[in-house]
């Protein structure tokens, strides 16, 4: 799911990509834990990310432990017993889930029907402390659901406020932790609503040949235009955002004052969401010309 929130591999140290690599192992075993191994298939960069920055507003030590990963014969040193982990853990799996039923309900496919199926079951393994997540995940994703199906919206702000929100929420309500509760949800907003609109960009070609929603078509595409003319102008249109929303991430984080993993998460948002932004705008060629 989504996969945009990612460190820059080549600007980190080996010990800060070992650091990522230990909290994406450590939420795979945290959702095998609570919910069996299905649903380990959701595994999110961009969920792991999130539990890096709810770890760092806390003082608790990791803890880690070498064992073998389904992924590899080595054994990997893997972060056990994290209370950020099982909490992302939940969200990954509520979050993979509406997402499924929301591209369902949209495009009747064959496949995320059998994946609703298979992970239908689980949800009730949410644990007792995190069932606040499921209303609160649906509730935004149905808001948001309804402005794609209605096109009732008349801006980017509108149309990106469900998922900003949501993403907000759920860093702002992790439970254990100390930080300043409304820098935490500045935080999330920007973050969600930069995560919506290079989701948009980077699936604008695909959603014009399915004919699916896109809310960059939907308000820029005025003159039946060309694919390359349309990304060009949606690319001008939702640049300064996404450089404004980057900027507001960075700000946000030393706000934050992380008590560990500063320098891998600085990478994430200072060079990991910049690269990802490079690599999507530079899709077009003929934009570049």
């Amino acid at each position: 799911m989504f996969g945009y929130v990612t460190p820059l591999k080549e600007e980190l140290k080996v010990r800060e990509l070992d650091l990522f690599k230990s909290y994406y192992c450590g939420l795979c075993q945290h959702i095998k834990q609570d919910f069996n191994n299905i649903p380990r298939l959701t595994l999110s960069y961009d969920i792991t990310t999130m539990s890096i920055l709810l770890d760092a507003t806390t003082t608790d030590t990791i803890k880690l432990k070498k064992q073998h990963c389904i992924t590899s014969l080595k054994k990997r040193a893997i972060i056990q017993s994290s209370l950020p982990l099982k909490y992302a853990a939940s969200v990954n799996v509520l979050l993979s889930y509406y997402k499924l039923k929301d591209d369902y309900e949209d495009e009747h496919s064959i496949k995320s029907k059998i994946l609703l199926s298979q992970l239908k079951p689980y949800l009730k393994n949410v644990p007792q402390e995190f069932r606040f997540l499921r209303p609160l995940i649906s509730s935004n994703l149905n808001k948001l659901h309804e402005l794609e199906k209605s096109r009732n919206f008349n801006s980017l702000d509108e149309i990106c406020e469900p998922f900003a929100n949501l993403v907000g929420q759920i860093i702002k309500k992790y439970p254990y932790n100390t930080a300043d509760k409304n820098n935490l949800y500045r935080f999330g907003y920007s973050l969600g609503k930069w995560i919506y609109l290079i989701d948009a960009l980077d699936d604008l070609e695909k959603d014009i040949e399915k004919g699916s929603f896109n809310p960059l078509y939907l308000l820029y595409n005025n003159n039946n235009l060309t694919y390359d003319d349309l990304f060009k102008i949606a690319k001008d249109k939702i640049e300064f955002s996404i450089f404004s929303l980057g900027a507001n991430c960075k700000e946000l984080l030393y706000k934050l004052a992380p008590k560990k993993n500063r320098a891998l998460l600085e990478n994430i948002i200072i060079y990991g969401m910049m690269d990802k932004y490079t690599i999507i705008s530079s899709k077009c060629h003929h934009c570049q010309k």
